[in-house]
């Protein structure tokens, strides 16, 4: 193998390429990153048996060949790289890598040694805006759990029909639900759960995509885009029924500055207790007392203004989910629908996006 490919390019997709390569593994082969050489492509992949990544980036081939290296040590080389052009050398089991007056030989493995990287036909596939997918991936992808005697509540549940698609994530403290108005043709109905892994590599390629197809199977999906493709198996279901945990008697209405929330919630929240991490909330018809008590510690209170035309009340959340969610949430003001200060409650943008509609529920906490 003997190939000139561009050293930033190469730079910007072997961090994300090795962010699949398990740190530690009983499988030394699963370490490598496997390159191949081919019609002037160099196809980069890798796996950890769950999620595999495999990029192409367009150069110069000068005699076709693959190897298979080790990914730490070819990503810290890329990295610390400068210039324009980088080669590529395949001599007797060992990679030859030279860019400017920097040269490198590491030693490698046989490219059938390699996993074979999987290539299954998906039952129903769809087309979608890559920026519009990273915004669903980042207002999901906070609320899955890490109980792994739940895994099905270990990923986001994606549902797909021809009306568009539906994602929710929970950890059975608060739960985060997008519905995309995008209408797809000629779909079946499917439901799958997406591991988060999968869905945080895909954003790692985000730089200079526009579209990506989605193909959906029974045991795995795939992300396809001009120069990269990401397959992952899916995790079991089934996933819980959350329309039964979404309140419907919620009629008491909060509306407030999402920024003032969150950053006075993260002020106060610096004195909160480190397991629980309360904060209360004092609720009156036109200020809110975010206030916060710890023995031992001290205490720490913010008043500020809101919306309320309901008897006043007392409410406790966890500081920490509280600000994931306004985090996630865009626009000015959000909306906190209330019942009783033992009930969930449901946070919404006061202006929902055209494109889809944002809810999260945020479980209460006792307060002492």
């Amino acid at each position: 193998m003997k190939s000139l490919i561009p050293l930033d390019e190469l730079q910007k997709k072997m961090s994300a390429i090795s962010s699949v390569v398990p740190g530690k593994t009983t499988m030394p082969i699963l370490s490598m990153v496997l390159i191949k050489a081919e019609d002037n492509l160099l196809t980069f992949s890798a796996t950890d048996l769950d999620i595999s990544v495999t990029s192409r980036i367009k150069g110069k081939v000068e005699q076709n060949g693959s190897i298979a290296a080790p990914a730490k040590k070819l990503t810290e080389i890329v990295k610390s790289l400068s210039g324009e052009q980088v080669s590529f050398e395949v001599d007797e089991g060992a990679l030859k890598i030279v860019s400017g007056r920097s040269s490198f030989v590491i030693n490698g493995r046989n490219a059938d040694d390699f996993p074979q990287i999987p290539k299954q036909k998906g039952k129903t596939e769809f087309s979608i805006d890559f920026k519009l997918l990273e915004k669903l991936i980042k207002k999901t992808t906070y609320a899955v759990s890490t109980d792994l005697t739940r895994p099905a509540l270990c990923g986001v549940l994606c549902k797909v029909n021809t009306e568009g698609m539906t994602m929710v994530s929970t950890d059975g403290h608060r739960l985060a639900k997008i519905d995309l108005k995008q209408k797809f043709t000629d779909v079946d109905k499917i439901d799958v759960i997406i591991p988060p892994k999968a869905l945080s590599t895909l954003k790692q390629f985000s730089s200079g995509q526009n579209r990506v197809k989605v193909q959906l199977a029974e045991n795995n999906v795939s992300f396809s885009m001009e120069d990269v493709v990401i397959y992952s198996r899916l995790l079991e279901g089934p996933f819980p029924d959350f329309s039964k945990v979404i309140p419907e008697n919620n009629k008491k209405e909060l509306v407030l500055s999402r920024t003032s929330l969150l950053e006075a919630t993260k002020r106060v929240s610096i004195l909160s207790d480190s397991l629980t991490h309360l904060v209360v909330f004092s609720i009156n018809e036109d200020k809110m007392l975010i206030n916060v008590t710890t023995k031992d510690l001290g205490g720490a209170k913010e008043e500020i203004d809101v919306s309320y035309s309901d008897n006043p009340m007392e409410i406790g959340y966890n500081a920490n989910y509280l600000q994931d969610i306004l985090r996630t949430m865009e626009g000015d003001n959000i909306i906190l629908y209330l019942d009783r200060p033992d009930n969930a409650g449901v946070v919404v943008p006061a202006e929902q996006e055209k494109e889809y509609e944002h809810l999260c529920i945020i479980m209460p906490l006792r307060i002492n």
